[in-house]
Parts: structure tokens; sequence; C-alpha cells
């Protein structure tokens, strides 16, 4: 019987330290029956030449004349993928020997199973195991929540902790529910786990398959514009995250969140969608401009206006009032701001470099009170001094 064929989906972007590991890793699976759509996104570096030395006709390079991001490329490999399953292989990770074997075969045995994730390790810059000096995060991408609807909840107020390079799935899911979303970069992937666990529940091998690299060039620190873009898509995920979700579906997952605990109308489950989008960030009101925002455009309905009037009792009087609560944007002081802070770094500056002047003066100084303390001129006046010293306490 013919093994089905896994089409592996691998973007590279000057990844030249680490693409020939990622791409040996492929080679080197014990289940053969695959293809590697390797998409080179314009890069800069040595990547072309490491990929053209590969002659393994599994191996259909892609090379993008134009750098065009993550999820463009990736969605020009999945438009050519053959196969009956479908794995992603980020060029900076590399997976064990078996990995795709255990979850070919984890596939043909059950039919159920339309998407599954592996456990991982964490390896640093030299490919070494680095779990236990960066705990908090390998036990966090190595979590499990009980079930596809803690799943739903924990992606709504927490975020992600799935890692894609582990992941496999059948192609007629992606046929199912589309590719990467162009607006998203730090989160494309956290975004696609949204659209699948609204499908399918998620199935894992508990078992580290995938070695996932984390390096000093990923931390925030380095490049502190991520925050703002991750924080950002981040919202922008849940501001759609109800939009396709069954009435069913809503109410499995957070009636024990509901308001109005009776609520049953696919109207009251829009009232509820909005007020949950209050606290959608950790289950708090520190920024609750989505729900805010959703409220807004409720209140157009006379139906659910009067909804929210009589069983939540929540009127445009009470939204006036919590909107003069929390200030969402408001372009005039952020400028203000910025401009304080950077008159505030140049006085830091300018302090900085006078205290750097004094300090120099002062060494300056010290040095020349030593050159004359040794000098030969002040040890013969010495005794002069002394008579001197002794004169000016008599008088």
């Amino acid at each position: 019987m013919k093994q089905p064929l896994v089409s592996i989906v691998m973007v590279n972007r000057n990844k030249e330290k680490y693409l020939d590991e990622a791409i040996k890793s492929v080679l080197e699976q014990t289940y053969k029956n695959w293809e590697l759509i390797l998409v080179d996104d314009c890069s800069t570096d040595t990547s072309v030449n490491i990929i053209k030395k590969y002659e393994d006709v599994r191996i259909k390079p892609v090379f993008l004349e134009k750098n065009v991001h993550i999820c463009k490329a990736t969605n020009m490999g999945l438009d050519l993928a053959k196969g009956r399953y479908i794995a992603r292989l980020d060029s900076d990770d590399f997976w064990r020997k078996d990995k795709l074997e255990k979850q070919v075969n984890l596939f043909e045995n059950h039919a159920e199973v339309k998407v599954c994730f592996t456990k991982l390790d964490l390896v640093n810059k030299e490919s070494e195991i680095i779990n236990d000096s960066m705990k908090e995060l390998y036990d966090l991408y190595n979590s499990r929540q009980k079930s596809r609807i803690d799943w739903i909840r924990f992606f709504f107020f927490v975020g992600n902790s799935l890692i894609q390079s582990s992941m496999m799935y059948r192609k007629e899911l992606l046929d199912e529910v589309g590719g990467f979303k162009l607006a998203y970069m730090q989160c494309h992937d956290f975004e696609f786990f949204v659209r699948l666990i609204m499908k399918c529940e998620f199935t894992f091998i508990e078992e580290p398959l995938l070695a996932y690299r984390r390096t000093q060039t990923q931390n925030s620190m380095v490049h502190p514009e991520n925050d703002s873009r991750f924080f950002n898509e981040y919202m922008n995920i849940r501001r759609h995250f109800f939009d396709d979700m069954p009435d069913a579906l809503f109410g499995e997952a957070f009636r024990d969140y509901f308001l109005n605990a009776d609520a049953v109308s696919h109207e009251e489950f829009l009232c509820e969608q909005a007020f949950l989008l209050r606290k959608c960030v950790g289950w708090t009101e520190k920024n609750p401009i989505l729900g805010m925002m959703r409220l807004a455009d409720l209140f157009e309905n006379k139906e659910i206006e009067k909804i929210l009037s009589e069983k939540y009792s929540y009127t445009p009087k009470d939204f006036y009032a919590q909107n003069s609560v929390f200030q969402y944007y408001e372009e005039e002081k952020i400028q203000k701001l910025e401009k304080e802070l950077q008159e505030a770094k140049m006085i830091i500056s300018n302090q900085e470099k006078h205290i750097r002047v004094l300090l120099d003066v002062k060494d300056n100084q010290q040095k020349y009170i030593e050159n004359m303390q040794n000098s030969a001129s002040w040890k013969m006046t010495k005794p002069l001094r002394t008579v001197k010293e002794k004169i000016e306490k008599k008088g």
C-alpha cells in the first residue's frame, strides 16, 4: 500500500546559519513520501546557494525576486501542495527523525483526527537543548488544554501556546479554512490556529519531535517595535474572534462567563460577545476598547438596544459613563508625551556628558597633584611647609 504524500512548506528569509540543519532534518525522516516546497523570500545572504546544492527531486524550491513576507510566501507554498497532509517547518527549526512517521500513522489509524501537534524541545543557536534554562517558556509550549472548548477559551482570554513547526493537518481542512491572512506578521500562526479550533479538536503526540529555536535576536529588547505589532495583532484576532462562531459553540464555550445566564437568542449572544470583548485581555477591563466599539454598533439596532436595556440594565447612559473612564487614543496627547520623553532623554544625555567632563577634570587634577608630590622640588620644600603650618597655627 502506497504511503500518502505529505506536503512540507518551508519559508526562508536570510536563515543561512540554520537552513542546512532544517533541510537535513527533512531528508533524514524515516517517512520518505514527502515533498518539500521551499519558498525563499528573496534572501540577501547565501541561502539561495545552500538550497540549490540539494538535488533531491522531492525538494521543490521557489525563489522569490521580491520580499513578500511570511504570510504571502507561505500561501504561495500552500497553493503548490499536493499531499494528503500538510506540515510546516520554519527554516531555523528542525525535526526529530520520526516526526512525520508518527504523525502520519496517527492520521491513518484515526479518521477523526484532523490536526496534530507534538511536544518540543527548546534549542539555542548552537542547537543545544535549553529546556531547563527557559523552563517557563518550555512549560508554556508543552502545556495542554483539556478540550476544544478549553482551547477556545484559552485563545480568547490568554493567547497562543502552540508552535506551527510541530503541526500536521489534513489538506481538506486547509481547503475549508483557507491560508494565512496577510494582515498578520507575528501572529499569523495564532490566527490560523483560531480558525482551525473553530472547526475541530486538536490532537497531540506527547513526544518532543520538534527542536524549536530560541535566540537573543527574538528578544523584544532587541526589536521593541515587535511588542506593539504583537499586541495590535492579538487585539485584531480578538476583534474577529466571534465572527464565524456558531451560536451553539459560543454558548458551550462561554456560557460560564455570561452576564445573563438565560441568554439563548442570537441577539442576546451578540450582547454577551460585546461584554466579553470588554474583558478579553486576561479577563480584566485594562483595555475594553473592543467591547466598547461593539456596544456602540449594537446600539444602532433598536431590537438589541431594547435587549440591552431590559435584560442587561445597560443603556446609552451607562455607555457614556464608562466611555469617560478609559482613554483609548488621543493623537495630540500622545505627541505631547513623545515630545516630553525626547526632551527628558536630551536632558539626561546632557547631564551624563557634564558628569563625564567633571570626572575627567577630577582625574586630571588628581594626576597633577600626584606628579607634583612626587617631584624633587616638592620634597625639598617640605621642611619650609612644615614651619609655615606651625606659624599659622600659633597665629
